[in-house]
């Protein structure tokens, strides 16, 4: 169910009375972010990695105890995150240093909603009954290393591509069919200015020389004005997509 700007307090209250109604059948009541934007879940966690976390600069903007002794916390980096890629590494990056789950840490997990119980069974009471998932801290506020953590993430990831980019590149060299620009494809008359068949075209003559999934669709998103897609959270769509299509389609040269 996506809460929509706008909606009643009537509208809200319904939505919310169909959620307790769903959750006492056993449902669990998971909230994310809709699209592009600056948070970051960690799952997972115990009292002292928050305030281990807390300590280190790295305040939660929300700390939500999902069984007893069980936490998450939402971080607020201050600015959207758009680029997925770079979110997910983020949130990978914050469990790592904090002990949190990594499999829970990508650019737009889902995490629980307070106020409703936690269906796991693992996590039933000793009487039998699940746990409320309790609000501990709501603040409104970026924490203090936002601005640093984020500059190390973004290393971390040129140094990831780089060492990408250097395994894949004597595949290229060895077979002499280096990787063509993508500019090159879009100014190729063949495709009669039709940019979403260059886009294709390329993105399988580079999945065929090496070239991964992140790659291609970070290629496609810088190479060329994507607004004709619609807003940010559509163009990101379609070079996903298309890097998708092509990764799965391409063969690799020989």
């Amino acid at each position: 169910m996506l809460l929509r700007n706008g909606w009643t307090a009537e509208q809200v209250n319904a939505a919310l009375s169909w959620l307790r109604r769903e959750n006492a059948r056993g449902a669990h009541i998971f909230i994310r972010p809709h699209g592009a934007h600056a948070l970051s879940l960690v799952d997972d966690l115990g009292v002292d990695a928050i305030a281990r976390m807390t300590d280190d600069g790295f305040q939660p903007v929300l700390v939500l105890e999902t069984s007893p002794g069980n936490f998450q916390t939402w971080l607020n980096h201050g600015r959207i995150l758009s680029d997925h890629t770079f979110s997910t590494q983020a949130a990978k990056e914050l469990a790592r240093r904090f002990g949190g789950d990594p499999s829970s840490a990508d650019w737009r997990h889902f995490g629980r909603l307070a106020g409703f119980t936690n269906q796991k069974p693992k996590r039933r009471l000793r009487n039998g009954l699940a746990p409320f998932v309790r609000l501990h801290r709501s603040e409104g506020r970026t924490y203090d290393a936002a601005h640093e953590f984020l500059k190390e993430v973004k290393s971390l990831a040129e140094k990831a591509v780089a060492e990408h980019a250097a395994r894949t590149t004597p595949r290229s060299t060895s077979n002499q069919n280096p990787l063509r620009p993508l500019t090159e494809f879009h100014g190729d008359p063949r495709y009669d200015r039709d940019l979403h068949r260059a886009d294709m075209s390329w993105s399988l003559h580079a999945a065929s020389r090496g070239l991964s999934e992140q790659q291609i669709r970070n290629e496609i998103l810088h190479a060329r004005d994507l607004s004709k897609k619609g807003r940010l959270e559509r163009q990101i769509d379609y070079a996903e997509r298309t890097a998708i299509k092509a990764v799965t389609s391409a063969q690799p040269l020989r």
